[in-house]
């Protein structure tokens, strides 16, 4: 029995569980199922009453669903994804990691709240998620020249992912234009095998 992720094609966060699944060579061990966790469908609350994705069902029947939780008990499955470095090193490399999972949450929540009427959106909300999100930009910038050019990391994968999603739900921020260095790093990286299989649909 495969094992089974409940995501959808355009969430961030299902996406870094399926680019680290890709990089670790696990991909032909999981089924992809995708729902809706909005419309809290039947099956993804019998695995996750708190109808969020992605959630892995591992061959014991085991529920992983957080998608930091799936990517570290993937990463005890399969080889192929840089380890973190050690030391002073590390600290960088996490503090990399956080960033962009802020920008991912920031840009995710600047989707939701532009769901919302458009009366009763909260301008000023999302002028505070854009302004958090240009500023770990600026960051991000400055880091590249640190990330792993071959095997890449959590870090190096966030990044990409985070970088992703902004081109899918906010083009209009052109992030590329102020930030040459961080742009020709992702050039690269989204050219890789794991970034194109799962790259969202254009929404």
């Amino acid at each position: 029995m495969k094992m089974k992720l409940y995501c959808s094609p355009t969430s961030p966060y299902a996406r870094k569980v399926r680019v680290v699944a890709a990089e670790l060579g696990l991909t032909d061990l999981i089924d992809e199922i995708n729902v809706d966790p909005h419309s809290s469908p039947a099956e993804l609350l019998a695995v996750n009453p708190l109808s969020k994705i992605p959630v892995l069902v591992t061959e014991r029947g085991e529920t992983l669903p957080d998608s930091s939780l799936i990517i570290e008990y993937l990463l005890t499955r399969g080889r192929g994804v840089t380890g973190l470095p050690r030391g002073s090193k590390r600290w960088s490399a996490l503090r990399c990691e956080k960033i962009a999972n802020g920008i991912i949450d920031a840009a995710v929540a600047t989707v939701m709240e532009k769901r919302r009427p458009e009366s009763i959106v909260y301008t000023a909300y999302l002028d505070r998620q854009a302004a958090l999100i240009a500023r770990s930009l600026e960051i991000l910038n400055t880091e590249t020249s640190g990330f792993e050019p071959e095997a890449p990391s959590i870090v190096e994968i966030s990044v990409g992912v985070a970088l992703g999603y902004l081109d899918l739900r906010m083009p209009y921020l052109e992030w590329r234009k102020s930030h040459e260095a961080l742009a020709n790093w992702y050039t690269g990286f989204a050219q890789r095998a794991s970034m194109v299989r799962s790259q969202p649909p254009v929404v």
